[in-house]
């Protein structure tokens, strides 16, 4: 596999994929030619705002100019997503980096690897409403927190705790169901939830909350500044089709420099698949993904899929803790950058 040959450097990260992996096929350009490849996309969550881009490409042709038939499916979480790519069953697939992390460590012959990284920021937060604020690590002390089971947010928190020698017996913790959750908040059951900012922040703001009155405390201020969704590749497409794995790469890149010039248009694509989507809210909820989590400084500058390797490793030290991974996970066991399109492509305006 090119994974296993590979070795991995800052250098080799910050290289697109034109130039990056020696003996791989040259990146493609418009395939008009012949049929096109079909593609399954297992999306992180379910289809909204949060991953529109993915059909707007199918719509205004960046995929069909690859030479893609790529046929996006929505999913119960990064968990399904992964799971999903691991089994066969999706090539390809949008998931939380941090998730991805957890299966390879317990499934390393099967487990897909990021490709690149979209989102290029965390999105994990302990929200918390204007009545009683959470704007710090000390007001934790004392407040009922309300965390799920399996969410990678709820997974990670302990070990943030112990980084940050916080006692985890100074506040209640109280296990809620993710579909409740912020009905729970919003009623005053709990203090404050953990929940990605994008997806709970327009739930609450369509119950009649209003955004000045939501406050956000960020896990990358307690010390966890690891990527969010990412595309991932299974292993079989990672050894046996690199052209697909780069074609689908570059796509991805397109669509989401596309989705950020004409954002009313990428939400109109994803409206036609789920008529109960709410066109003002899910530009909301798309803006706030392009302006906050994708589009930070560092990816201005270098373009989306830009990430540093001191990043990735700090990060992986925190989810070892954080998981109970049975072993320590190294950069090149979850992360493999050769099929990174060139800048032209990844650069937003």
């Amino acid at each position: 596999m090119f994974a296993a040959k590979s070795h991995l450097t800052r250098r080799s990260l910050l290289k697109s994929g034109a130039g990056a992996a020696a003996g791989l096929i040259a990146m493609p350009g418009v395939r008009t030619a012949q049929a096109a490849d079909a593609v399954k996309m297992s999306l992180e969550f379910r289809i909204y705002g949060g991953n529109a881009p993915m059909f707007f490409a199918a719509e205004n042709g960046i995929f069909r100019d690859l030479g893609l038939d790529v046929v996006s499916d929505g999913s119960a979480g990064s968990g399904e997503s992964v799971t999903r790519v691991a089994s066969g069953s999706h090539q390809f697939g949008l998931a939380d980096a941090s998730t991805v992390v957890e299966f390879a460590a317990r499934n390393p012959t099967v487990a897909p690897k990021i490709v690149m990284t979209v989102f290029d920021l965390f999105p994990a937060v302990v929200m918390s409403l204007s009545r009683k604020p959470v704007k710090s690590l000390k007001d934790i002390a004392g407040i009922k927190l309300g965390t799920g089971t399996a969410d990678a947010g709820s997974k990670i928190m302990p070990a943030l705790l112990a980084l940050n020698n916080i006692d985890p017996a100074s506040f209640s913790r109280v296990t809620v169901d993710v579909k409740l959750r912020d009905t729970l908040l919003i009623k005053g059951d709990v203090d404050a939830v953990i929940a990605f900012d994008y997806t709970a922040i327009f739930n609450l703001i369509e119950a009649g909350i209003k955004l000045e009155d939501i406050t956000l405390l960020y896990f990358r201020e307690f010390g966890f500044n690891f990527p969010g969704n990412s595309l991932i590749a299974s292993p079989e497409m990672i050894e046996k089709n690199p052209d697909l794995v780069r074609r689908v790469a570059l796509g991805v890149a397109r669509s989401w420099v596309a989705a950020d010039r004409d954002r009313p248009s990428a939400i109109a694509s994803v409206a036609k698949r789920d008529k109960l989507l709410r066109a003002d809210t899910e530009v909301a909820r798309m803006s706030w993904v392009l302006d906050r989590l994708v589009k930070t400084p560092a990816v201005k500058q270098n373009g989306l899929g830009f990430i540093e390797e001191d990043r990735l490793v700090q990060g992986l030290k925190v989810l070892g803790e954080g998981f109970k991974l049975p072993k320590p996970m190294s950069v090149s066991e979850i992360y493999d950058g050769r099929f990174l399109p060139p800048a032209a492509d990844r650069k937003f305006a």
